[in-house]
């Protein structure tokens, strides 16, 4: 065969036999292999997105113009800016009310509250981020409701935490914590000049108790020692300061004041200086509770901040020494409160949060005292901290595993930045110490990249839950005439809305006003009923339904009239002659 002729069979060839070796020494190419019939597709692996940077911790990147914002925001929507106190430290403390400006028109009410200190800052941004959500995407909402919020309710430690920092949960009020007749006169001090406020270690000297020691496997961490493991304390930490007034202890009287969170009365822990003297005793705290008073079409209520009610659900029933106070929400109220529960879990995804103490809190107050369906909504808790790479030897094992996972964190997600390393100083009253530890607001506040991210998962939970109101529908009243001069009327009320009309709490305190029915007519002239009704608690789809004996007017027509905290007057007029 000539060379032209093989070059002109050789592609068939190839393709003809593709498994055959073209050269010697090259291996044969197996077969493609035969696809099974239904056999499903494998999925291809898809790796986890990489983490996005948080950024550099709070306060960093938070706007403190509270004011500007709360102008801009009310421009979305028909609303009103008022000013409900003015703190311990002369700044204003302002609500945004949004829906029908006309304070004559009752419509139920939502109540939104934030920046109640200076710990975590992403609360002041769950509010803004629901009111925007509410203008932008579900405006109709406020054809049938208003939304009141509250975007920062203690400017004075948000004020100092981003001036100096550090965390801060309390209000300027002066408080001598040491009770030694000075206030605020031995805070945490920036010793070192780093420009932050951290911890402080040294190994015991002789005469004092070591309380701490140094973790053999990481030494970045100080814990209590394991007694059941022979371990013994070596160390003593304090809150990096000075003594300035000499007692011996370390930033045990810091500047300021009341944590307004711990200062309503539900459960207020007297003898505790952060709780204030008396309950509502901050210009701050007091008005709060005067605006709640003084708009009693306030339905539901979120509270954001450190505590949380619905991504753990406090389900308890215990009550307090009385037998009559519950500790949290009364057990009748529980069915609500798991609802709302379910529904921040379906609309945030999120389910775990950090939580504080709920004694003395603003969301307890709203709920046990006030008859208002209130909730505490955090969302922010410790980060997942990143995979090691595949072949990266685990990490040992520390006795501290809380700190070792912040550690973590703050190591793959942070780059480091949730940690100061130890370092040497010499200390002015207490010689040799390390000064370094977990950076403030590391372990308390999403940064402000996080919380935005946040932000936009809690708002969709506060739309949600504005739909969740009680909506009232009174029947036409149907008139039958009797005989010598009487007629029976017959009437139903019922409520169409998704939220009972008062929870139990709101009915055991009395506090909240009911509904009421009433027939313009003289008692004496009601043969069977009531000429006024009072409707306690309604649930959601239930009716009452009315029936009067009455001596019919000559006219042959009565209004009667429903009346409420949250809606207009609604009339029936009662039309027909008696016998």
């Amino acid at each position: 065969m000539s060379l032209a002729s093989l070059l002109r069979v050789l592609p068939a060839l190839l393709i003809a036999v593709p498994a055959a070796p073209l050269f010697a020494g090259d291996p044969p190419t197996p077969p493609p292999a035969a696809a099974k019939k239904d056999e499903p597709k494998k999925e291809e692996k898809k790796e986890a997105p990489a983490p996005i940077d948080p950024g550099p911790l709070a306060p960093e990147g938070f706007s403190l113009a509270t004011a500007d914002r709360i102008a801009t925001v009310a421009k979305l929507a028909p609303s009103r800016v008022v000013q409900i106190a003015v703190s311990r430290g002369e700044k204003p403390i302002q609500a945004v009310l949004f829906g029908n400006p006309d304070p004559a028109k009752k419509l139920p009410a939502m109540l939104l509250v934030g920046g109640m200190d200076g710990v975590n800052f992403a609360s002041t941004e769950q509010v803004f981020a629901a009111l925007e959500s509410i203008a932008k995407d579900n405006p109709k909402l406020l054809d049938s409701m208003r939304v009141y919020a509250i975007p920062e309710a203690n400017p004075d430690a948000r004020a100092w935490a981003a001036k100096h920092k550090n965390t801060k949960a309390t209000n300027a009020r002066a408080v001598d914590s040491d009770r030694d007749g000075v206030a605020d006169e031995d805070g945490p001090r920036d010793i070192n000049g780093d420009g932050l406020v951290t911890m402080m270690r040294r190994v015991a000297p002789p005469g004092r108790t070591a309380t701490h020691l140094v973790d053999a496997a990481d030494a970045r961490i100080v814990r209590g020692a394991n007694r059941e493991k022979g371990e013994t304390a070596t160390h003593e930490i304090f809150v990096e300061g000075a003594d300035t007034d000499g007692d011996g202890v370390f930033a045990e009287d810091a500047e300021g004041g009341v944590d307004l969170d711990r200062n309503f009365p539900h459960r207020w822990p007297e003898g505790v200086s952060e709780a204030g003297p008396y309950q509502l005793s901050e210009p701050e705290s007091l008005g709060i509770a005067k605006f709640v008073r003084e708009h009693p079409e306030i339905v539901t209520a979120v509270v954001f901040g450190r505590h949380d009610t619905v991504a753990a659900f406090p389900d308890t029933k215990d009550k307090d020494s009385t037998g009559r106070t519950p500790q949290v929400y009364h057990e009748e109220d529980h069915a609500i409160y798991r609802e709302f529960s379910k529904l921040w879990k379906e609309s945030t995804k999120l389910e775990h949060s950090d939580n504080a103490d709920l004694a003395g809190s603003l969301v307890l107050w709203l709920a046990d005292h006030r008859g208002i369906a209130a909730v505490a909504a955090n969302g922010w808790t410790r980060p997942e901290a990143p995979k090691l790479p595949e072949g990266t030897p685990a990490p040992p094992e520390t006795g501290d595993g809380d700190q070792a996972a912040w550690l973590a964190v703050s190591d793959r997600l942070y780059g480091g930045r949730g940690f100061i390393a130890w370092k040497p100083f010499k200390h002015p009253k207490l010689g040799d110490v390390e000064i370094g530890g977990f950076a403030p607001f590391f372990k308390s506040s999403p940064t402000a990249v996080e919380a935005k991210d946040l932000a936009a998962k809690s708002a969709p939970f506060v739309v949600a839950l504005a739909a969740k109101r009680p909506e009232l529908a009174v029947s036409d009243a149907v008139v039958t005439p009797l005989a010598n001069g009487l007629a029976r009327i017959e009437m139903r009320v019922t409520n169409k809305g998704t939220l009972t009309t008062m929870t139990e709490m709101g009915r055991i305190t009395q506090v909240r006003q009911p509904i009421i029915v009433r027939l313009p007519i003289k008692p004496e002239e009601v043969f069977t009923g009531k000429p006024v009704e009072k409707i306690d608690r309604l649930l959601p789809g239930a009716s009452i339904e009315y029936s009067w004996v009455v001596h019919m007017p000559a006219s042959g027509s009565l209004d009667i009239t429903v009346n409420g905290p949250y809606f207009d007057t609604i009339t029936r007029t009662a039309k027909g002659a008696a016998r």
